[in-house]
């Protein structure tokens, strides 16, 4: 499998950092492998931004306003 180029956070609009997006590699090391996803931020995308690209740092740990905690 190869990752999408997408190094836009779907959710913000922001640099996502995602380096196996940038390298084309999922072997590539990458922050968010470190860090708990904050599930309410991912549940909170629409449909077709989810599995598109990686949420940036800040999106990723923190539940969107209005999402339950």
């Amino acid at each position: 499998m190869i990752p999408k180029p997408n190094n836009t956070c779907p959710a913000c609009g922001a640099a996502n950092e995602c380096a196996p997006a940038r390298s084309g590699s999922l072997e590539t090391p990458c922050w968010c492998m470190t860090v708990t996803a904050n599930a309410a931020a991912i549940a909170a995308l629409p449909d077709h931004l989810r599995n598109e690209a990686c949420l940036c740092r800040k999106c990723l740990a923190v539940a969107p306003p209005g999402a339950p905690q």
